[in-house]
């Protein structure tokens, strides 16, 4: 994705036009990011909106020479992250004080069978494990980006991967002596 780097020296200008352009330009980047992890839409534009205020906010520490949509990702997965523990922290609130939940009220009726149980998997891993496990697999970014865009070394994002994948076929049943 080209990216003019003057829109941020304009916005750290104060120049409205260049907020509303960056946030046409990168909007269904943080969208599409946003909504491997939330499925609703409004949990999704809830946190794409706290997206964009975080990065407005820290406007001034931008470099324009920097990678501005790999920095973007970064905020974008970290909100993520964010929303991820309160959510786990409200779901243990209502496990231990509330009515019970169960997980199959979170599939689709129409949803085929392993496809359920392949999406509850994956939700039910801890989002050190998941996210970088779908930036791979479905955003389909290297290593090295994925490493970028979460802050560690490449080393401990390939663990990572090779923890969820395990963690996944242990969920789901699978034989992973009959992998070839």
């Amino acid at each position: 994705m080209e990216f003019d780097r003057e829109l941020i020296v304009r916005a750290q200008a104060g120049d409205r036009s260049a907020y509303e352009t960056i946030v046409n330009q990168f909007s269904a980047m943080v969208f599409r990011l946003i909504s491997r992890f939330f499925r609703s839409r409004e949990d999704v534009e809830d946190l794409a909106q706290d997206v964009f205020l975080k990065v407005f906010a820290r406007i001034d520490q931008i470099r324009p020479d920097e990678n501005f949509p790999g920095w973007l990702s970064r905020v974008t997965i970290n909100t993520c992250y964010d929303e991820l523990r309160k959510t786990r922290r409200r779901k243990t609130a209502m496990e231990t004080y509330g009515p019970e939940l169960t997980a199959e009220k979170s599939v689709a009726p129409t949803e085929p069978e392993t496809l359920g149980k392949a999406r509850l998997a994956l939700q039910g891993l801890d989002p050190k494990l998941r996210i970088p496990l779908v930036l791979k697999e479905i955003e389909e970014l290297s290593v090295e980006e994925i490493a970028r865009t979460m802050g560690l070394t490449q080393t401990n994002v390939k663990v990572r991967l090779f923890r969820a994948r395990k963690k996944l076929a242990r969920i789901l049943g699978v034989d992973e002596g009959n992998k070839k």
